[in-house]
């Protein structure tokens, strides 16, 4: 069962689909992810790959102001709407069905921080970061969960957690 760990909906349960294309980020890589990107308040958050929708609740809980999350998959997609109604009914946010590199190809809403956890092996790192830069207000953030592998440190930091790595980049222009 996941749970949202921090912030005004701490200790909330959240349902998850069992399937092979899910993997839930882990709670102490989503709580070091999400303590690096705080603080939270008054942002508006792109959650891409939701999943569960676990980080854009956590978002929420935790102050963001407005949270969108991307889901391609209809059960997932479900899953999430029935999650968020459970848990943040009175929040500002909205779940899409689609596709997420379509969504960063069309969107023309600008974010304080991009949430990223695709399935591993599915998706290449670079080309979500560069789809995504666009749409990253000055200042915000690209916070991405990937396989362990090597990526340009020039661009992005990068924090390990076993065989999962998370790589962030800041919006400094």
């Amino acid at each position: 069962m996941i749970r949202i760990i921090s912030g005004r909906y701490k200790g909330q349960k959240l349902q998850n689909i069992k399937s092979k294309d899910i993997r839930p980020t882990q709670a102490r890589v989503k709580k070091s992810m999400l303590e690096i990107l705080e603080p939270f308040n008054n942002k508006h958050v792109l959650d891409l790959f939701s999943g569960s929708g676990s980080l854009g609740i956590e978002s929420l809980s935790r102050g963001a102001n407005y949270i969108i999350s991307i889901d391609n998959d209809r059960k997932n997609f479900n899953n999430i709407k029935n999650n968020f109604k459970k848990i943040c009914f009175n929040d500002n946010y909205e779940i899409y069905c689609m596709d997420a590199i379509n969504f960063l190809e069309t969107s023309k809403q600008k974010f304080d921080i991009i949430l990223s956890d695709p399935p591993y092996y599915k998706y290449d790192h670079m080309e979500i970061f560069k789809k995504s830069q666009p749409i990253i207000k000055k200042g915000g953030m690209f916070c991405m969960e990937m396989e362990k592998n090597l990526v340009d440190e020039n661009i992005f930091r990068v924090k390990i957690y076993g065989e999962s790595q998370v790589i962030l980049w800041r919006n400094n222009e």
